[in-house]
Parts: C-alpha cells; structure tokens; sequence
C-alpha cells in the first residue's frame, strides 16, 4: 500500500517522479520489471520441461541458473536453504500466473492477498 507523502522527502519524491515519467515517455521499463520478466522467461521454461516442450539440454541449464542464483545470495550472507525454498515458491506462483493471462501485478509476484 502506497504511503502518504509527509513532506519530509519532497526532494526525491520529485526525483522519483521524473524519473518514472521520463522512464513511461520512452516506454522503458523499471528494474522490477525485468527482473520479473527475468523469472517468467525461467517459469516458462519450467512449464515447458512440465510438458515435454523444452529443447534437449534444457533442464540442465535450468539447473544450473537456478543453483547459480542460490549461490549468488548465499555469497551475499543469505541462508542458503532459505532462498532455494524462496526460489522454488517464487517460480511456482509466476508460472501459475503465467497460465492466466488475467493474473494481477500482486498474483504475478506472489504476493498473497
């Protein structure tokens, strides 16, 4: 839920604004949302080994990107067991999303309302 503007960080709530306007004038996305593009390139994947779909290979470098990004939090101080279930939670509610086309910004990335 959005919060109520204070007054107290008018300067970057400015900033912020701008930047998002220029950001929508060139059609241009914000990082949220690459990286959710990101995760649903991998939840279509994950769809496709599901179905037989996927090119040969494929659930190897599934793998290997899914263990390459667990490792990359866990060099950063995450708990390791944490953000593989984190990951396998995350990819599970991006690929049901993924199958209705109708599905909401908070469906799309989990959030539980």
């Amino acid at each position: 839920m959005p919060r109520h503007a204070s007054g107290r960080n008018e300067k970057q709530r400015l900033r912020q604004q701008r930047y998002r306007s220029r950001l929508d004038a060139v059609d241009e996305p914000e990082v949220q949302e690459l990286d959710t593009a990101a995760a649903l390139a991998v939840a279509r994947l994950v769809i496709d080994l599901e179905q037989g779909k996927a090119v040969s290979g494929s659930k190897d470098l599934l793998d290997t990107l899914l263990r390459s990004a667990v490792d990359t939090l866990k060099s950063r101080g995450y708990n390791g067991r944490a953000a593989g279930r984190l990951m396998h939670r995350r990819l599970t509610w991006l690929k049901e999303s993924f199958k209705d086309p109708n599905a909401t910004w908070h469906t799309k990335r989990g959030v539980q309302a």
